[in-house]
């Protein structure tokens, strides 16, 4: 991911830091094929990127943002599965979601000790910490997660899924053409599964955050193809309600599986523990919910 000449100027600096997400350049003819190839090496960059800061220091921004381009990898490939028709999608996809899931419990034990009310609750979420980070970096360094990157790099960059496409129509389409069915499909799942969060259960409010979470990152890969001055300005406001919409429903998220997580860690009789998932905090975070998805419904699109 890095040049000699980077890694040899790095060591003049301070240790690396967590990288987050850039704009990946595209153009409005560019087919969906070419778009999906740059856009899925820009995610495995930015991977690589946190990869290396976290052997050098156990930094959460860092881990968080290791997962958030597995996410977006992992995203991407859903929202484009219809240009694939090979055997290796399916494996690269799984082995995708087990890397991701082997930094699951890191994050989350982060997320609950900067909610933690006691210290004692925090010493003994900073003992996990370093236990599951500790398992991150076995995994990182495993022989699975070193193929998989390889392997990754490889179907990305070669393509033997282009010449697999069987529908060609399909792979020579527009990356803008491809992007405003997207908007559309994602758009529509996350109106109508979002429109009683107040009185849906857990397990659908998760489904509207994941649908929620693929229209963002989808909005964020496509953007440079929407460059006008007014499809700029309304893809300014969508991010933005987007963003306050995903922080309500991730906070639900974290309350959801606050008791679970607990209870592996054998911490829910720990003092301040039963704090980390109140019914009132929970209650007004569904209130801020709901009128997060009316700001989102009446949000104009940026794509039509």
């Amino acid at each position: 991911m890095l040049s000699k000449a980077e890694r040899g100027y790095r060591l003049l600096g301070s240790a690396p830091g967590a990288v987050k997400a850039a704009s990946t350049p595209l153009t409005s003819e560019m087919s969906t094929a070419t778009a999906f190839a740059r856009i899925a090496a820009a995610c495995l960059r930015q991977f690589r990127l946190n990869e290396t800061a976290l052997g050098w220091s156990r930094d959460a921004e860092a881990l968080h943002q290791a997962r958030v381009s597995l996410r977006r990898l992992r995203s991407l490939c859903s929202i484009c599965k219809s240009l694939f028709d090979d055997s290796r999608f399916d494996h690269l996809r799984g082995e995708l979601k087990w890397l991701a899931s082997e930094l699951g419990d890191a994050r989350n034990i982060d997320v609950m000790i900067d909610r933690a009310s006691s210290e004692a609750l925090s010493g003994r979420l900073q003992d996990a910490r370093d236990d599951a980070y500790a398992a991150v970096e076995a995994s990182l360094s495993s022989v699975r997660a070193r193929s998989l990157m390889i392997d990754a790099t490889e179907w990305i960059s070669i393509g033997d899924w282009r010449t697999d496409q069987s529908d060609e129509t399909l792979y020579e389409q527009s990356s803008k053409d491809f992007a405003s069915g997207v908007f559309d499909k994602f758009w529509k799942k996350v109106a109508k599964g979002g429109n009683n969060l107040v009185d849906a259960d857990d397990e659908t409010r998760h489904k509207v955050r994941i649908a929620a979470k693929k229209l963002r990152y989808a909005a964020e890969f496509f953007e440079p193809l929407y460059n006008s001055k007014a499809e700029a300005k309304r893809h300014r406001r969508f991010i933005t309600v987007m963003k306050g919409l995903q922080d309500q429903l991730g906070s639900l998220n974290d309350l959801a599986t606050a008791p679970d997580m607990l209870a592996a860690l054998e911490l829910s009789d720990v003092a301040g523990a039963k704090d980390l998932f109140n019914a009132e905090e929970k209650s007004k975070l569904l209130e801020d919910a709901a009128e997060a998805h009316d700001a989102f419904v009446n949000t104009r699109h940026f794509w039509r």
